[in-house]
């Protein structure tokens, strides 16, 4: 019996993450969670204790989505740093699709109360650094390889990287032309201190 309920789960978290992306913590209420989940009240406390409950879970998902798909992209390929590019052409070409400029969950969230809740914050923060690291290692690895300078900082660099996300997602919210993206991902690869062949 535990697979259906963990899937019901699951499709809850989906729907409520809907309402949350595009709405905000402070934005959504619990009358907007039942209509979306079609769940009762009285099951979503149940299930979740409260709406600060459930949006900690919705990011704990979303977060863990991230994570798996930048990994994914990272790790599958021979050379780090195609690796790095290959995400970040995927990564601008998947937020030139987003046409009402939704953005990132967990760096919506950081913009809307990191200076308000310290566990949200620091939960949020957590998972950003994972993906910074994940980016430092892969620059390592093209370090090792041959790829990037050897007076390189994978750590500087994975902190440029993260910046450039960071800000191609607010941006976002303005939806600009693909073209834009795509312009801010080159300049970025291009400052990256590559070994050319």
């Amino acid at each position: 019996m535990a697979r259906p309920a963990e899937f019901v789960r699951r499709d809850v978290l989906e729907k409520a993450m809907e309402v949350f992306w595009r709405t905000g913590f402070t934005g959504t209420s619990v009358t907007d969670l039942v209509k979306a989940t079609n769940l009762k009240p009285g099951s979503l406390y149940g299930a979740f204790h409260s709406k600060r409950g459930l949006f900690m879970e919705v990011i704990d998902t979303y977060a863990q989505n991230s994570l798996s798909r930048v990994s994914s992209c990272l790790l599958n390929n021979d050379s780090p740093i195609e690796a790095i590019q290959a995400f970040f052409n995927r990564f601008s070409n998947d937020i030139a699709m987003d046409e009402i400029g939704r953005g990132c969950l967990m760096v919506n969230t950081m913009l809307e109360l990191a200076t308000e809740d310290d566990e949200i914050r620091e939960r949020i923060t957590n998972y950003l650094d994972q993906i910074e690291k994940m980016f430092a290692d892969t620059l390592t690895r093209a370090q090792q390889q041959g790829e990037l300078t050897a007076e390189a900082s994978p750590e500087a660099l994975a902190k440029f990287l993260m910046a450039g996300m960071w800000g191609m997602r607010v941006m976002s919210s303005k939806r600009p032309h693909a073209e834009s993206y795509q312009s801010i991902v080159s300049n970025m690869l291009n400052a990256l201190p590559i070994v050319r062949h």
